[in-house]
């Protein structure tokens, strides 16, 4: 492989993790709302929510895979920072 093709996948393996990362969101979001705008029976309800689940792990663990150690550091840290202002802003 020359130079070029090799920067052609990076490429595309940053843009396609990227957009897992960020449908695995969407999933997650839409398990969140779905329950309230479905007008359907219970079971039906649960298995959708939970193929939305699976899905939306799936996603993200690809995206992780994808996006490489970096990424996921720059993740935690950012959540850990999150966390740490929530739980500490009420004392």
């Amino acid at each position: 492989m020359d130079g070029q093709s090799i920067s052609l996948l990076r490429k595309f393996k940053r843009i396609l993790g990227l957009s897992l990362f960020w449908l695995s969101w969407l999933l997650w979001a839409l398990v969140i709302v779905m329950p309230f705008v479905l007008d359907a029976e219970v079971a039906t309800i649960a298995m959708i929510s939970t193929s939305l689940l699976v899905a939306a792990e799936i996603s993200f663990i690809v995206s992780l895979l994808l996006l490489g150690r970096p990424f996921y550091q720059s993740i935690k840290q950012r959540l850990k920072l999150a966390w740490h202002k929530m739980t500490s802003s009420g004392k």
